[in-house]
């Protein structure tokens, strides 16, 4: 498993590319690693969607439970599905808002408040709207804001961003793909990650 290789789709025959796949042969890799890593687990997916197995997530978090010395970062759409899962204490678990359904965006982020982690993290990207004035940042000990990408991407008003960094107090991480004029990349402090 790379840095952010658990959970990703893997080679897929065509028109299946986002069709979810369990890669059982990189749940290994984690233990290979012996320095410890910051793992973003399934960039490419949602680990917590409706769709993906119970069993899928509980093979990862075993994974997790063995590997105390790696930081685990679970990014969701749907964070309701962390209520279902233990996680131990070396997951940061985060959710996902863009700026522009704003009830749902303020739905996630209200259901943030009562996942149990030591990190809680809400990721502003792409950053498509003025996300400030209708979501709360106040269960969150991270924020990280990014811009869209790809064709015909457009960048986010400066002001949504300024907005934000003078509204929360907490460490933000913001994306090189803003170019933004300050570099602005914190992590949150956190103490011992061990397990038990």
């Amino acid at each position: 498993m790379a840095e952010r290789g658990l959970g990703e789709y893997g080679e897929h025959p065509k028109g299946e590319r986002f069709k979810p796949r369990f890669l059982p042969e990189r749940l290994d890799q984690p233990k290979q690693r012996k320095k410890p890593a910051k793992i973003f687990v399934g960039s490419m997916a949602d680990m917590f969607g409706e769709w993906v197995p119970e069993e899928w997530i509980e093979k990862v978090l075993e994974v997790v439970r063995k590997c105390p010395q790696h930081t685990f970062q679970f990014l969701t759409k749907n964070p309701n599905r962390y209520y279902e899962f233990d996680f131990p204490n070396n997951c940061w678990l985060g959710t996902s808002v863009d700026g522009t359904d704003f009830k749902m965006d303020m739905e996630r982020t209200d259901i943030m408040y009562y996942v149990k982690a030591d990190v809680k993290f809400l990721s502003i990207e792409p950053l498509l709207g003025n996300a400030e004035d209708h979501i709360t940042l106040a269960p969150f000990n991270w924020v990280i804001i990014g811009a869209q990408t790809g064709p015909g991407a457009k960048k986010p008003e400066q002001w949504w961003v300024d907005q934000i960094l003078r509204n929360y107090i907490g460490p933000v991480f913001l994306k090189d793909n803003l170019d933004w004029p300050e570099k602005i990349q914190e992590f949150p402090e956190v103490g011992d990650n061990q397990d038990g």
